[in-house]
């Protein structure tokens, strides 16, 4: 819903519809986010007609261009990994050609895991960093090249298939290149899809690097652009095409789009009154398969996520997810291969939800977790892959039930 209207008396009209249908937790969300609005009015009530002639001056977004769910979604537990690591993991990758599941820990490690269905998992780890892995990401067209960022300040990129001499440290073999150009944690590190091309890596140091490849069979990458530093710190990154980066940062009301081509950027107010006021940070912040959307996770209190049409302010659809004012809760989101659903955690019940895209209806909640969940990833063909805090790794698939229709 958004409002072409910044009248103090519309928004209370809107306050006061959520209070006497019922909707007191969107009441509460709203009134936070609407208080510069609301703190102008006298303390007096909206008569019912005001709220009628008031509600129908609102121009709902219109949803034709999200589509129903077809009941086909990743929802039951299939298998569970306990003992990949001892202590909490921070992130998950999964390499679908070689069928590679990477996981990082506190402990500074990152492992290697090829399942297999006769004798379990088989495992190589590596510790190239000096403090722990926080992002893990694969080339989308070299499986072995594996590239790593870490609480160090540094970006690692590895090569997973090559074999150490006798003697030497197994471990801190394979390091293909360090990139050295954050001073502080690097959050994000990822590749561009399809070719691989691009490198972009988001730090708390408030700037984001991009690289860009040689293309020689095992790539080299160099430095070619260093952005910011922004108003807060690069908290997430995604690439909306080949060639267009979107950066989300703290304390920041808008999403930049960088043209890689060129290096222009486009700000998108998130705002849909178009306003300034920061009342929440992206987070987490994705592309559908298609590119026509981004979904953004922010870290509201109420659980907001924001769903909107890629390179523009325009916002299809909000949802309350797992709303709690957990300042230590890490919120995660991502896509089902169709686009019909999204997979959303950091609720303080430890479980994943399934939400429908067009309703924001909550289709399921994924229950198996002990702990804070730190990391999910989906694959078309093994599902949804999620770990954290509890030290295991899960693979949620689809039962018989999900597809029927």
């Amino acid at each position: 819903m958004t409002s072409q209207n910044t009248n103090p008396q519309l928004h209370a009209s809107v306050l006061q519809f959520l209070v006497n249908n019922g909707y007191m937790e969107s009441a509460e969300a709203f009134k936070r986010e609407a208080r510069r609005f609301l703190d102008t009015l006298p303390a007096s009530q909206v008569s019912g007609q005001q709220l009628a002639d008031d509600m129908s001056r609102l121009r709902l977004q219109r949803r034709d261009e999200l589509f129903d769910g077809d009941n086909d979604y990743f929802n039951t537990l299939v298998a569970s990994y306990p003992d990949i690591h001892y202590t909490n993991i921070l992130a998950v990758a999964f390499e679908p050609q070689t069928q590679a599941l990477a996981t990082s820990s506190i402990d500074k490690t990152v492992k290697i895991s090829t399942m297999l269905s006769s004798s379990g998992i088989s495992q190589r780890s590596y510790r190239h960093h000096q403090a722990p892995v926080l992002s893990i990401d694969f080339h989308p067209l070299l499986p072995h090249l594996m590239l790593t960022t870490s609480m160090d300040s540094t970006s690692v990129l590895v090569d997973t298939s090559f074999e150490a001499d006798f003697g030497e440290d197994l471990e801190k073999s394979g390091i293909h290149q360090i990139f050295k150009d954050h001073q502080k944690y690097v959050v994000r590190g990822i590749f561009s899809p399809l070719d691989g091309k691009y490198i972009a890596t988001a730090s708390y140091d408030r700037t984001v690097c991009i690289y860009v490849s040689d293309e020689t069979d095992t790539p080299n990458y160099k430095l070619i652009k260093q952005l910011g530093p922004f108003i807060g710190n690069a908290e997430t990154i995604c690439f909306a095409s080949q060639d267009v980066l979107v950066i989300g940062v703290r304390d920041d009301n808008y999403l930049h789009y960088i043209n890689l081509t060129d290096m222009s950027q486009t700000k998108i107010n998130m705002n849909a009154t178009g306003d300034d006021w920061v009342s929440f940070s992206p987070i987490c912040i994705s592309v559908s398969s298609d590119g026509s959307q981004l979904l953004c996770t922010t870290d509201h209190e109420s659980g907001r996520t924001i769903l909107f049409a890629t390179g523009e302010s325009r916002q299809l659809q909000n949802y309350y997810i797992h709303a709690t004012d957990n300042k230590f809760a890490t919120r995660r989101h991502v896509w089902h291969p169709s686009g019909l659903y999204f997979y959303a955690s950091g609720g303080d019940d430890n479980s994943i939800t399934v939400v429908e895209t067009k309703t924001g209806r909550i289709i399921k909640d994924l229950v198996g977790h002990e702990a804070m969940i730190r990391s999910i990833v989906v694959d078309s063909n093994i599902g949804l892959i999620s770990t954290g805090y509890d030290h295991s790794v899960k693979i949620w698939s689809k039962s018989m039930d999900s597809l029927i229709r």
